[in-house]
């Protein structure tokens, strides 16, 4: 199993870097690599990537996997083919093992079944070995990934620059000593994404890799512990992945922003869910989560403005549409590479090696209680909304969202039909609740600007005749939720 650590560098760090590592003795190499898919892109979807590599004069065959266990752990099979000629993949080399008979399986269930190259790398690396009870090896890389997707003439680049960490010997936890030291002394940012996984968002014709969304939870039996670890570690990926993206050099998107939001606010019900479950150190995640929800909801707020006030107010003749952002308000990739951000998200990622050891064992029915819990509060919530002011509102928004996210970390259990039309009555009330905040939050701005601004009282009038209707759909949604039969029910 590979375990690595990879951070993006400023310009400034990376050259400071190397200075250290070459001054160490660090040595220099070129790597050129081919990576292989489908044209149905069986690998990429998988998480694997196959490449052949040539290091220097040498030439490897390498095949990678996740492994399951963690963002920064992989199955890895490398073959040393030695020098020669550019050699053919030969899948050969993987007869009998975990990885190459899953790599036969796709394949065998590929739709044309033929590997070629997608996309290449051309990598100078400096890299050196350090540290005695653990031994990590430092790679730092610079270069360019290429690809030539279909329909053009000319390849487009991603360039690469960055500082890679793995473990080589030695306990997991002085891996994460190494990586600390990097956040504390360099420009540096957490990168999850693999060159595989860059690559293959390049050859599709894109630079910024796709927004990372909650995915399907799978456990193998009924216990708590698997159904625990699986949604811990899918929050992890979400919101790892969303950040990466965000904080990179190609930067992300306004659905980046949002699903690295719904990463956090997912991971934050699961704490409260699995949480005396969990180990006394999963409740230490909490506040670190929410406060970088809070600091990303300004640019979601100018997002959702931009998106659904601003074009209905242009169709209105409004005298005011776009509000001027706050000087102080900080980007998305700012607040991100915040190095106290960066090192909760380097002890998020050393969290998950210990996820199994600190879960409790149990039936997955012990979550039970407390999700009927949340339940009761909501319905509560749905029967008195019409008296409730903004900031209750807002609140049993917030309550039936982390009751929508623990019915998701609970689904393998639930009978599906069952799950879905139940899912469905939540996802159109939280809808509904959250068109209903987008014009509360719109409204408050405006109300702020329309103090020194006078013709920000057009948009004020208009966001309150939407308000009126906002509300009677909310109570509507609501009333159908409360009759709703929760799926949970027939395991009490």
């Amino acid at each position: 199993m590979e375990i690595e650590l990879k951070f993006q560098l400023s310009e400034a760090s990376h050259k400071a870097l190397e200075a250290v590592l070459r001054s160490e003795g660090a040595q220099s190499q070129t790597l050129i690599a081919k990576y292989f898919d489908t044209p149905e892109r069986d690998l990429a979807r998988a998480g694997m990537s196959l490449r052949l590599r040539k290091e220097s004069r040498v030439w490897f065959q390498t095949l990678k996997s996740p492994s399951g266990a963690a963002s920064a752990a992989r199955e890895e099979h490398e073959v040393r083919l030695g020098v020669m000629p550019e050699p053919k993949i030969d899948l050969s080399h993987y007869l009998g093992t975990d990885t190459g008979n899953k790599l036969e399986r796709l394949l065998q269930h590929s739709e044309s079944g033929k590997l070629a190259c997608r996309y290449t790398t051309d990598i100078r690396r400096v890299h050196i070995r350090a540290g005695l009870r653990t031994c990590v090896e430092y790679a730092l890389d610079s270069g360019k990934i290429s690809a030539k997707p279909r329909g053009r003439r000319t390849p487009i680049e991603l360039s690469v620059s960055e500082i890679e960490l793995e473990l080589v010997s030695g306990p997991v936890s002085g891996l994460f000593t190494f990586a600390r030291k990097i956040l504390r002394e360099y420009e540096a940012w957490i990168d999850v994404r693999s060159k595989a996984q860059r690559g293959d968002t390049l050859a599709g014709g894109k630079l910024i890799t796709s927004p990372a969304k909650a995915g399907s939870l799978r456990v193998e039996n009924s216990s708590l512990k698997a159904l625990i670890v699986a949604a811990l570690r899918d929050c992890t990926r979400q919101v790892l992945q969303n950040a990466s993206q965000i904080a990179s050099s190609e930067g992300g998107g306004a659905e980046h922003i949002h699903q690295l939001r719904v990463g956090l606010r997912r991971l934050r019900s699961a704490i409260s869910l699995f949480g005396k479950f969990g180990g006394d150190k999963l409740i230490n995640w909490e506040p670190h989560a929410k406060s970088l929800t809070s600091s990303l909801g300004s640019n979601r707020d100018i997002d959702m403005m931009a998106g659904s006030i601003w074009p209905h107010l242009r169709e209105a003749n409004a005298p005011l549409v776009e509000l001027p952002m706050a000087d102080t308000l900080r980007s998305p990739a700012n607040l991100i590479r915040d190095p106290k951000v960066q090192q909760w998200l380097l002890d998020l990622i050393a969290f998950e090696f210990r996820l199994s050891d600190d879960v409790v064992d149990g039936d997955w029915t012990l979550l039970i209680p407390v999700i009927s819990g949340w339940y009761r509060q909501c319905r509560t919530g749905a029967t008195q909304f019409h008296s409730l002011d903004v900031a209750k509102r807002h609140r049993l928004r917030k309550r039936l969202k982390q009751l929508r996210y623990a019915i998701q970390f609970i689904e393998p259990e639930l009978p599906p039909k069952q799950y879905r039309r139940y899912a469905k009555v939540l996802t159109s009330a939280l809808d509904d609740l959250g068109q209903y905040n987008d014009l509360q939050v719109a409204l408050k701005n405006y109300l702020e600007f329309a103090e020194t601004d006078h013709r920000a009282w057009f948009a004020v009038g208009w966001i309150k005749a939407q308000i009126t209707e906002a509300e009677l759909r909310c109570e509507k949604s609501l009333l159908i939720f409360y009759d709703a039969h929760p799926p949970w029910v027939a395991h009490i």
